[in-house]
């Protein structure tokens, strides 16, 4: 389903006017067509819902597997396809068979400038920028390192871009959003709407962890 689909999914719900089939994305689409507030601000709700859902598990669909070389004296490394919305999952030294631990800030910073810097087989892990991984001990040669990591999707901008987590969650959410924007009932009609969109945040994570092996199973709160 594409964006266009998804944004009119929820408007409909909302009992609003629907985007034309000429909507770009944009405010002013293609053919010249104010696209009014009530339509824009939907649109960036759907953004805001994609984003709560991509939060709350780590997808299958989100999964990515990104390799760094290393090089003798070299700490850190840029993984090209990571931003400051992505999660690491498991960080492996494939030429020693080995799986590195995560380091906290302030222990990275003490090894790296305080007292002499340690060269050998990289044992821990750190991100040091939104897509740069940096290791410990400095490795002392080349290592083969495999980075697990679920990367969200980029925000929907064009009327034909499509979503890579469930469609119905972030129609729900989005509606959710909205009810909640309108503050409409007294509370009432947004407070069914969180709990619709819970019970199917929670039901797509069971799904989708019932794809994976030795998952934690996590349920919307």
């Amino acid at each position: 389903m594409a964006y266009r689909q998804i944004v009119n999914r929820v408007l409909i719900r909302l009992r609003e006017d629907v985007l034309s089939s000429n909507w770009t994305g944009a405010v002013i689409d293609a053919s010249s067509d104010q696209v009014d507030a009530y339509q824009k601000l939907i649109s960036e709700l759907v953004n805001e819902a994609k984003q709560l859902v991509e939060d709350s598990w780590n997808w299958s669909t989100l999964r990515s597997i990104q390799t760094a070389a290393t090089s003798a004296g070299t700490d850190e490394y840029t993984l090209s396809n990571l931003n400051n919305r992505s999660r690491i999952l498991q960080v492996i030294d494939d030429t020693n068979d080995a799986t590195l631990q995560h380091m906290s800030d302030e222990l990275y910073y003490r090894y790296k400038y305080i007292g002499t810097t340690q060269q050998g087989v990289p044992s821990v892990y750190r991100l040091t920028d939104s897509n740069k991984i940096a290791f410990w001990p400095v490795p002392d040669g080349s290592y083969n390192i495999r980075v697990h990591a679920v990367q969200p999707q980029a925000d929907l901008s064009n009327a034909t871009d499509t979503l890579t987590v469930s469609e119905n969650v972030v129609v729900l959410g989005a509606y959710m959003l909205a009810l909640n924007e309108r503050g409409e009932d007294g509370g009432t009609a947004s407070t069914i709407a969180v709990a619709r969109f819970q019970d199917a945040l929670s039901d797509a994570i069971t799904q989708d962890q019932n794809r994976t092996v030795n998952e934690t199973t996590w349920y919307a709160s």
